[in-house]
């Protein structure tokens, strides 16, 4: 299946307020970054930190040291210029049209008018110019991504077929699972230092969690991954959506529950099960089908993703700051 639709446009969704180009008003902004042809300032990385402080306070999630919160930011600030680069290079081009309607799914999904959007955004310290870029950004790395990534993934019938007659999906297709992450990552292409190094890590975060420490902090601290901002939360999910290396161990934990360290090609997992609730059987046969297809998908463009944004970081030139 080729077919990839990414919708993450949501309120909150994003650090980068908007892309700036090198100019002559940055001469008073502290390049903290040069990332190829494009810089990270000093304002950049303030207004991602602060943003993220919003988030971190709203959803109750204990504050990380502040010399850690930059670093994150600093990284997923990286990532998104080097995707944004990435698309410019390959001529993807997104219109005004096509952010308005953008948009225009958001405050449908948010069941608000779009003008009542840009007034809960600007609640957050978005004006509806800045929101607009946001939402444009949002939109472009979508495109890259599916043109490098997405378009690349395939899900046979066969894989469909099999994951049907597995006792996986006969037993727990109809629960859905609160999940959290800590990753760990490896270079993309570890040496056997770097292994053991991430390795001796991801037991040590492991120690901290079983002695009491909180694993949203944790993930905000310590992760590399997507969603380590967050507290490392990915949501509720079905079995099918989530990579094998986790399904494998979710199927026998209980609500609360901690495993790791879990090896990927990709670095070391822990992971915490939050919640685990009953969904129920849903659609006909060709509906199940579609649906794990669909999940599959999922699965793969995950993974294959978090291996693409270490490519883009090892092939770029990322020129910090002594002082970063």
């Amino acid at each position: 299946m080729k077919k990839w639709v990414k919708m993450s446009l949501i309120l909150t969704s994003t650090l980068l307020l908007n892309g700036h180009t090198i100019a002559a008003t940055q001469s008073l902004d502290h390049i903290v970054v040069i990332v190829n042809k494009t810089v990270i300032t000093q304002s950049e990385l303030d207004e991602g930190i602060e943003r993220i402080k919003k988030q971190l306070a709203a959803s109750h999630t204990p504050m990380p040291p502040n010399a850690v919160l930059r670093q994150q930011v600093l990284d997923q600030l990286i990532n998104r210029k080097l995707q944004l680069d990435m698309a410019a290079s390959a001529g993807i081009h997104i219109t005004d049209e096509d952010v308005s309607k953008a948009i225009a799914t958001v405050a449908e999904k948010n069941k608000v008018s779009t003008e009542k959007l840009y007034s809960l955004v600007a609640e957050q310290g978005l004006t509806k110019e800045a929101y607009r870029q946001e939402i444009h950004d949002e939109i472009t790395i979508n495109h890259i991504e599916q043109q490098m990534v997405g378009s690349k993934i395939t899900v046979s019938q066969q894989e469909v077929d099999d994951f049907l007659r597995s006792p996986t999906w006969r037993s727990y297709n109809s629960k859905e699972y609160h999940l959290e992450d800590i990753l760990i990552a490896l270079p993309e292409k570890p040496s056997a230092k770097d292994i053991t190094e991430a390795k001796a890590r991801a037991a040590s975060v492991l120690a901290k969690l079983r002695k009491g420490a909180s694993f949203n902090e944790a993930a905000v601290a310590d992760s590399s991954g997507s969603k380590a901002l967050q507290g490392g939360d990915l949501g509720w999910r079905k079995l099918p959506e989530i990579p094998t290396a986790f399904a494998n161990r979710l199927v026998t934990m209980k609500t609360n529950e901690i495993a790791g360290p879990i090896q990927t090609p990709n670095g070391y997992h822990i992971i915490r099960v939050s919640g685990i609730r009953n969904v129920g059987m849903q659609g006909s046969k060709a509906e199940q089908r579609k649906q794990v297809q669909q999940l599959l998908f999922q699965r793969k463009l995950e993974e294959a993703l978090q291996s693409w944004t270490t490519q883009l970081r090892s092939a770029a030139y990322i020129n910090r700051h002594p002082n970063n």
